[in-house]
């Protein structure tokens, strides 16, 4: 609704947004924070819309792979639950094991079933125990329900995980004593632009991922050069720096959301 509103309505600040977006790169943050904001789509509500679309398009795209991942195999099944044993390798005497002896008996127990019949406590800690154990026995029956619960949710990861991602910004520009705001709206603007270029490669992927790559890479270049204002050697680098720092915390912090997503599923 938020998407389509801006195309209907906002009196063309949809269109004036996408506009300065793609074709000025780093324009449009500078404006925001110098105040000229009544033209142009709030930068939060935008990429929360774009990320949205983006998903829901990838999701229909993909649905026919997604199809294929229905069940797994005997052999996977009991190569997943050797390799979940073995990470879980409790003693005897602790509560996790116990509780996760008693469900490969009885998947299908409740929570309170399972510790009436182990007589371990009802705490916190055994709680969480007790759901990552069941989220992750269904996860290893049924995969692809489980990818179609995350993948709605990915949105929202990447709209907490911008702000997150942002306190690289700051140590990179320390000296220079931007406000953790200014750097805000610039890295949400830049991952807007960064999921319109996924969403293109998606649907018109006769042009090879590098080439979108590369595209990017010079965009956010220009973007960096016009928002921070410093030589070409220095963004450069920091662009470069920044690059490798966004990839190796967004897969830290993935893997971390992805194994703490099995706790609700």
């Amino acid at each position: 609704m938020e998407f389509f509103s801006g195309v209907i309505s906002y009196d063309s600040r949809f269109r004036k947004t996408i506009s300065a977006l793609i074709f000025r790169p780093g324009k449009l943050s500078r404006e925001y924070i110098i105040g000229k904001r009544v033209g142009y789509v709030n930068p939060f509500r935008f990429f929360i819309s774009t990320a949205i679309v983006f998903f829901l398009v990838v999701s229909w795209i993909n649905k026919e792979e997604l199809s294929d991942y229905k069940t797994i195999s005997k052999e996977d099944s009991s190569d997943l639950s050797e390799s979940f044993n073995y990470v879980f390798d409790f003693d005897d005497e602790t509560p996790a094991s116990k509780i996760q002896s008693y469900l490969e008996e009885n998947p299908k127990s409740s929570y309170a079933k399972t510790i009436e019949a182990t007589g371990e406590e009802d705490n916190l800690t055994n709680r969480l125990k007790f759901d990552f154990l069941k989220g992750y026995s269904r996860l290893q029956d049924n995969p692809k329900a489980y990818l179609n619960f995350l993948l709605p949710k990915f949105p929202f990861f990447l709209f907490f995980f911008v702000p997150i991602f942002t306190l690289f910004s700051i140590l990179f520009y320390i000296r220079r004593k931007i406000p953790y705001t200014h750097h805000l709206i610039f890295n949400y603007n830049q991952q807007t632009v960064f999921l319109i270029l996924l969403l293109l490669y998606t649907v018109i992927n006769f042009v090879d991922l590098w080439i979108w790559v590369l595209i990017y890479m010079f965009y956010l270049y220009k973007s960096m050069r016009k928002f921070y204002a410093q030589n070409r050697f220095k963004t450069i680098v920091k662009e470069f720096i920044m690059i490798n720092c966004y990839f190796f915390s967004i897969l830290l912090v993935l893997m971390s959301f992805s194994i703490l997503s099995i706790l609700f599923y």
